[in-house]
């Protein structure tokens, strides 16, 4: 038995499930939640982006409007939401034990597809995790409701200027006073999303020797000496991308996450989602763009007849078709993986699959991207008008290749885990 359709009727627009195919992975609640998403961005939201990119920022008050609909508990809970969050508005009305990583997955596809309003959320669902994970209660019960009522902005500080994806070697230090009571912490961190407007930086420094076991995790408020300047990217402004320095920076002991030199691999867990999240991005982005340019293509005359009459812009659809599908099949299997997985087990044995994943997300939204802009034609260079989408997606791109760990990095890093789980496999079978 299949659903009803949903959504545009343009091929590839939507994932199959949409369109009243039946899918093992999607129920009831799940498709509450993208029609309850649709409708309130587009009520709330669209045509936007524009408008917030000139100013330079999403207004403040939009991120009230969020966080009294219920978008922040789920956006920082990831793919399941605690108990003791069920007192906060969840979006959609959806209950906190039914919320599962599909319910996520949903709410990014539409979050994407509904503009600039995705990128003000980028920072709590980096920066949040570690918190929820690995922080105390005392801690939690300080910070949570400060973030998750909209009151404060939380973001995720990880990467340096001298260091990029090699994390084991960051050189933000954090020493202890003498009394023990306080961290003086001094470095730099550059390339931080939501920088500009947070409260909060997650930050990852080094409170030991050299290597990954010298690195702890530390939330640092916006106290004297942390100083923040804009940098500006060719993704354009609303992600407030930030270069963050902390010049003698005394932040209270009770502020580090679980315990010094668990810092690396609290990183490594926190980036599993991170990577996850970046192929929900890239999928819509992806079907954005592929529904404009065939909305353009079946209009379009050139050469005597219509471009989706001609061969060769077929193929291209083609092409770009079997390769968004075959994306959507392996993101949910992943998430359907993960949803069957403890956390420690989820981390070891997809760690290195989200890796390349992650990946392929980048390579498919830059194939999709390019060819959308060569049938756009000059439209698809253009902000406004028919092929803005195509033209966003076309320059956010790079977006999905490098930040969580750029290309090359993961693909060994994919490798690499492969084989070192081929080897534990090859083990236990000598046991039986």
């Amino acid at each position: 038995m299949t659903n009803a359709p949903y959504g545009s009727t343009i091929p590839w627009a939507e994932p199959s499930w949409y369109t009243g195919r039946p899918s093992p992975y999607y129920k009831e609640s799940h498709r509450k939640l993208r029609d309850f998403v649709r409708k309130w961005t587009e009520e709330h939201f669209a045509d936007k982006t524009a408008e917030w990119e000139e100013q330079g920022k999403v207004p403040d008050d939009i991120y009230q409007l969020c966080a009294q609909a219920g978008l922040l508990v789920p956006i920082a809970a990831g793919k399941s939401i605690p108990p003791e969050w069920s007192n906060y508005p969840i979006i959609a009305g959806i209950k906190e034990e039914e919320w599962d990583g599909f319910h996520d997955f949903v709410l990014w596809d539409e979050l994407v597809r509904g503009g600039g309003i995705a990128s003000i959320f980028i920072g709590l669902v980096v920066g949040a995790p570690p918190l929820r994970q690995f922080a105390g209660k005392a801690l939690q019960d300080k910070i949570l409701p400060e973030i998750l009522s909209g009151r404060k902005k939380i973001c995720l500080a990880i990467t340096e200027p001298s260091c990029g994806s090699d994390v084991r070697n960051l050189t933000t230090t954090a020493e202890k006073t003498p009394d023990c009571k306080h961290y003086i912490v001094n470095g730099e961190k550059k390339w931080i999303t939501n920088g500009m407007f947070s409260d909060y930086f997650m930050t990852a420094v080094r409170t030991g020797g050299p290597g990954a076991e010298g690195i702890s995790m530390l939330l640092i408020p916006r106290l004297p000496g942390l100083k923040t300047r804009p940098i500006s990217t060719g993704a354009g402004k609303l992600s407030a991308t930030t270069y963050v320095t902390f010049e003698d920076v005394k932040v209270p002991a009770s502020y580090l996450i679980g315990a010094e030199g668990a810092g690396f691999r609290q990183t490594m867990v926190n980036f599993n989602h991170e990577r996850l999240w970046v192929v929900f991005q890239a999928l819509r982005g992806c079907r954005i763009s592929m529904q404009d340019a065939m909305a353009w293509a079946l209009k379009r005359e050139a050469f005597g007849q219509r471009l989706i009459d001609q061969p060769v812009v077929r193929y291209k659809f083609g092409n770009m078709a079997r390769q968004v599908e075959a994306l959507q099949a392996w993101t949910e299997q992943v998430v359907y993986e993960l949803e069957h997985l403890s956390q420690a087990d989820g981390a070891r044995l997809l760690g290195g699959v989200t890796a390349l994943l992650k990946v392929e997300g980048g390579i498919v939204g830059k194939y999709v991207a390019y060819e959308c802009v060569k049938i756009m034609g000059g439209l698809g260079l253009t902000k406004t008008g028919q092929g803005a989408r195509v033209e966003a997606f076309f320059r956010s791109t790079p977006g999905l290749i490098v930040p969580g760990g750029s290309e090359d990095v993961l693909i060994d890093l994919g490798v690499r885990e492969a084989l070192k789980l081929s080897r534990q496999a090859e083990k236990a079978m000598a046991k039986l």
